[in-house]
């Protein structure tokens, strides 16, 4: 991190922000293993069910909130941040963005890093909670498992979820790992909060 990074991560952290103010880091140790789709629907339990002021970081170079915005917004949006349901989406979203919302009253502020290999990792660990998303799949397996393994040996602080994989893969990666994996329930509808998603949650928060 350069210094100039470190020294807003410093006003960041000496700041006012509200007391009960969470930033929600998500990561993925691949591409196409559900972290935007987990994003979102994070954002659907803690704004819906807990009724939070949520904010939505894409910190990455997907563009998927730019598809996103002119799918599902009525109204032609500004390009960088529209409203979906209860939360506040930010397209190309960075340090400046972070700064921002976290000035602006949100209790949660929620940030989509793409995957570990984009270089966004040592600002993911400076969340206040973090998510890494995984797959069991056959292509992807050596990734999530390499990526746990390091995490291991430097404590990490993270919790670990798959959507992809059998439940025989699941509860032998938990072996191999000795650590907990927890399965994302299916979700047809990223923006439908089903009783399982809440059970799901709850968990966590």
């Amino acid at each position: 991190m350069n210094g100039m990074a470190k020294k807003v991560w410093k006003l960041l952290n000496s700041g006012k922000k509200p007391s009960n103010q969470e930033v929600i880091g998500i990561i993925g140790t691949g591409r196409g293993v559900g972290v935007t789709h987990f994003t979102v629907m994070t954002a659907g339990y803690l704004g819906g069910v807990l009724r939070k002021r949520c904010a939505v970081l894409e910190w990455n170079s997907h563009e998927d909130f730019q598809n996103m915005r002119k799918l599902c917004t009525k109204e032609q949006s500004q390009a960088g941040c529209f409203q979906l349901l209860e939360a506040d989406y930010y397209e190309r979203a960075g340090i400046d963005t972070l700064l921002l919302c976290k000035k602006s009253g949100y209790q949660a502020v929620i940030v989509d890093y793409g995957t570990v290999r984009e270089g966004n990792l040592e600002e993911f660990l400076r969340c206040d909670r973090q998510f890494v998303l995984g797959s069991l799949t056959e292509w992807q397996l050596e990734a999530f498992l390499g990526f746990e393994r390091k995490g291991k040996k430097a404590e990490k602080s993270w919790k670990t979820l798959v959507s992809f994989g059998s439940e025989e893969a699941r509860k032998n990666a938990e072996k191999r790992l000795n650590i907990p994996i927890s399965r994302i329930p299916v979700s047809v509808d990223v923006f439908a909060v089903t009783g399982e998603i809440i059970g799901f949650y709850q968990q966590f928060f």
